[in-house]
């Protein structure tokens, strides 16, 4: 049995997406595998008890059924800050060396979750490189490349990474198209004159940034005025119509499988975006459209979002929300898959686990 625990430069930089493409490839390949994440900072009830969401959604795209106290040891509560800072000693490590025994039981391979960014958890003796070192296994570093200076992260959390040789190597992730030659030409040679090894680029896909409407409905508490059947389907992304009715047509259609965003007494914007096939409309202020409007959606069959928020507040939600999109979906999960074994050297991967 080995275990990986799959890391990250900063927060919301694809680890989960990446935990469970792998998690999905290795099953493929026949392996037994297995998950946890040591530390559960986003907490949810689930039936009267609490556990975390990445968790959650792992639980049921990898299809276990670990008990959730071996899965998330630990809990990210007040109390648990509390006695942290107080110098309250907890039985972390205890508590973290049993669940691995646990969940590592007649299991090829436990994918590890970290918890934030590389650094999260030292508060409580367990950061990343301190749950890897902890536990005897490998790491390896998620860096969401958004700029050169993703290489500075990367060679700042070398730093943080002690002993450094628990560092199995790097994936850098959410490359923009137009810089994937300069990656390999320049970037991943840079990091190999560092003794770092490199796994693999993704290139950025807007589909795994993209949201169901059913989730824009739950975060925005907005009531559904047409389209109820229509909520599974993914936006994009997110267009405000402030413009002028006559370039309203043309400047929805250029981005695809978006959602418009506009006051609900705006009704010729309203009316321009259904007939650009927008994904969904999102009315804001309160304000109900006319019945020109929703019938011309329920037709459409566009789903209409009344939010008592104003647009400001409504965007800036939005924004977010789609920042931080989950990957329950199926469309999500096999195209995370096709990605991974695309970019991803997951035959060398497997070496250096000696899976292979």
């Amino acid at each position: 049995m080995v275990s990986l625990l799959i890391s990250s430069s900063e927060e919301y930089s694809g680890k989960s997406s990446f935990c469970a493409g792998l998690g999905i490839i290795f099953k493929k390949m026949g392996y037994s595998v297995g998950y946890m994440k040591p530390i559960g900072n986003l907490l949810v009830d689930v039936d009267g008890v609490l556990s975390d969401q990445d968790a959650e959604d792992m639980r049921t795209i990898l299809g276990f059924e670990d008990d959730r106290k071996y899965v998330t040891p630990v809990l990210l509560t007040d109390s648990l800050i509390s006695d942290a800072l107080g110098g309250i000693d907890r039985g972390l490590d205890k508590k973290l060396e049993e669940a691995h025994s646990v969940i590592s039981k007649d299991r090829d391979i436990v994918l590890i979750e970290g918890t934030g960014d590389v650094g999260g958890g030292a508060m409580y003796g367990l950061s990343d490189p301190q749950v890897a070192s902890k536990l005897g296994v490998k790491m390896l570093l998620i860096t969401r490349y958004d700029s050169i200076f993703a290489v500075d992260r990367i060679l700042c959390d070398l730093k943080i990474i002690s002993p450094q040789e628990i560092l199995m190597g790097v994936i850098l992730n959410e490359v923009p198209e137009t810089e994937m030659d300069y990656i390999s030409e320049m970037v991943i040679p840079f990091l190999h004159s560092q003794n770092i090894n490199v796994f693999g680029s993704i290139p950025l896909d807007s589909t795994l940034r993209s949201i169901p409407i059913s989730d824009i409905v739950e975060y925005l508490h907005a009531e559904v005025l047409t389209g109820a059947g229509h909520l599974n389907d993914l936006v994009d992304n997110y267009l405000v119509g402030a413009m002028e009715v006559n370039s309203a047509i043309k400047y929805f259609r250029r981005f695809p499988n978006n959602a418009v965003i506009t006051g609900g007494d705006r009704s010729t914007i309203q009316l321009a975006a259904i007939e650009a096939k927008s994904r969904c409309l999102i009315l804001t202020g309160g304000l109900r459209p006319s019945q020109a409007v929703l019938a011309s959606a329920e037709e459409a069959n566009i789903p209409v979002l009344l939010v008592r928020g104003d647009t400001m507040s409504t965007i800036e939600r939005i924004e977010d929300l789609i920042g931080h999109a989950r990957i329950k979906q199926k469309a999500k999960l096999q195209k995370i898959v096709e990605l991974i074994e695309q970019n991803i050297d997951v035959e060398n991967l497997l070496q250096d686990l000696n899976l292979k």
